[in-house]
């Protein structure tokens, strides 16, 4: 699944990467998918959901650009049907070692568990 988002945002030209590709200072917005917890749902070890973090960053000169960025993210995240927004934003902030703007989008995949 986290294939088809990071080809999703590709396609859309949203300049994904998977979490450790990027390297540098940010010049141009980009995000990262990360993947977190996996989590049962209660009363079930057979069926629960997968947390995946868009990470967004976008160069510190371009502060009007984020939101911008971030509507364009939801919008094409909003076209895959195997995912759910869970509603968790993380507020802007600046990343000094990156020279960027950042925040993250959380997302849910339903999934059958494995093992």
């Amino acid at each position: 699944m986290i294939k088809a988002i990071y080809d999703h945002l590709k396609a859309k030209n949203l300049n994904p990467y998977f979490i450790g590709q990027h390297k540098g200072e940010c010049t141009e917005r980009y995000c990262v998918i990360k993947e977190n917890s996996q989590v049962p749902y209660f009363n079930s070890n057979k069926t629960g959901y997968r947390l995946i973090d868009i990470i967004l960053f976008v160069p510190v000169n371009s502060y009007i650009q984020v939101e911008l960025y971030i509507k364009e993210i939801r919008a094409a995240m909003k076209e895959l049907v195997f995912l759910r927004k869970t509603g968790n934003e993380t507020p802007i902030i600046t990343d000094d070692t990156k020279k960027a703007y950042t925040t993250s989008i959380e997302y849910q995949i339903i999934k059958k568990l494995e093992g």
